[in-house]
């Protein structure tokens, strides 16, 4: 029924052509090609009424028959019903009208409601064999029209079953498509931020080292440029490989990073306890997250130290990180205040997606960042 209702909503808003979601209407006309066969086999000689009466109550039933066609919706109780009374008001030309029955019991397959469609189908199957016992039939005349209706109403539940599925599969495909490209956009936005917003802070201070120092120390000063444009380059690079999916962070690589930019913007880096020897493949998820945390320093602290400490598991390899700084800025905010920015949100999701954690906590000495992926 979940099904059906989804399917409803769908084909109310025309968002699916409906013969393309069920193209075997067509082949099921086929059934017509009995309805002269007991004139063809001599049992009733038909009459110019009976031809003309049976052609129009077969244009009549077409209309009824393609309604869905035009209107993009299930068959209703008045098409059913319909369609099951020309096949009785044929009945004295002698053709097999039975036909419309059968047709009348197929349609009942394609109903919102299943318990709808049963009743309905076993409602039409007692009809037929009472009216075949006040028209003098025997069961046995009475049971291939029944059976025939029966089994045509459960071929085409089936097909129609099946329709829906496959509706509903092209519909989560292209869902899982769209989350796909979202999940790119997302990703390229996160790591766009986090290597522009690092290495801009980086070249900033940097330019204004090397402002200070073209009076007082002109080699210094042109090491000071010479690192910008190095700084510059490889941040294009990384760029590059950052659209293109190539992300290839390294923790000890950020590390380096970090003591150059902290010690740029005069910040001492202090390690506790061993750092990282040999990259995994989740490190990259924790560089970033270090990378994005060093930037968050330097901008938003204005500390003279910061602290920090690497966690290993048994094997020896880095889970999680911590990064303290002894900066007044940021330890004014409470946790609960804290407003983070997109850094702190993109460090945040991209820990999630490996099943980590980003925890911030703003303490009097100054901030305290703690970032986590699972061992």
């Amino acid at each position: 029924m979940m099904a059906a209702d989804s399917l409803s909503r769908h084909l109310a808003d025309r968002k699916t052509p409906w013969p393309h979601f069920n193209q075997y209407l067509v082949a099921y006309l086929s059934y017509l090609l009995f309805y002269p066969v007991p004139w063809l086999l001599g049992y009733h000689r038909p009459t110019l009424a009976g031809v003309l009466f049976s052609t129009a109550a077969m244009l009549v039933f077409l209309l009824v028959y393609f309604a869905p066609y035009r209107k993009d919706r299930y068959y209703g109780y008045g098409e059913i019903i319909l369609t099951d009374l020309i096949g009785y008001a044929c009945a004295w030309t002698h053709g097999d009208w039975e036909v419309y029955c059968i047709f009348a019991a197929g349609m009942c397959a394609r109903l919102p409601g299943k318990r709808q469609s049963i009743t309905m189908v076993i409602l039409l199957q007692v009809v037929l064999i009472i009216s075949g016992h006040f028209r003098h039939k025997t069961t046995l005349e009475v049971i291939p029209g029944a059976f025939f209706s029966i089994i045509t109403y459960m071929g085409t539940l089936v097909q129609w079953q099946l329709g829906i599925r496959n509706f509903e599969l092209r519909e989560a495909q292209n869902e899982i498509r769209t989350l796909a490209t979202t999940a790119e956009r997302e990703r390229i936005a996160r790591d766009l931020h986090d290597l522009l917003g690092h290495s801009l802070t980086v070249i900033s201070v940097k330019a204004e080292l090397a402002d200070r120092l073209f009076t007082s120390d002109t080699s210094r000063a042109r090491q000071e440029v010479t690192e910008i444009s190095q700084i510059a380059r490889t941040s294009l690079r990384e760029v590059r490989d950052a659209v293109s999916g190539m992300n290839g962070a390294s923790l000890q690589r950020e590390l380096d990073r970090a003591r150059k930019a902290l010690n740029t913007a005069g910040i001492a880096l202090a390690l506790n306890g061993p750092g990282p020897s040999a990259d995994q493949p989740q490190n990259s998820v924790l560089a970033l997250a270090l990378r994005e945390a060093v930037t968050n320093v330097i901008r938003h602290s204005d500390a003279r130290t910061c602290t920090l400490t690497f966690q290993h598991n048994a094997e020896g390899h880095i889970h999680t990180f911590t990064l303290e700084d002894d900066g007044p800025l940021q330890a004014t905010q409470s946790a609960p205040s804290l407003i983070e920015g997109n850094g702190l949100r993109g460090m945040r999701a991209r820990l999630a997606a490996s099943g980590g954690t980003l925890t911030v906590s703003p303490h009097p000495q100054g901030f305290k960042l703690t970032a986590t992926i699972l061992p």
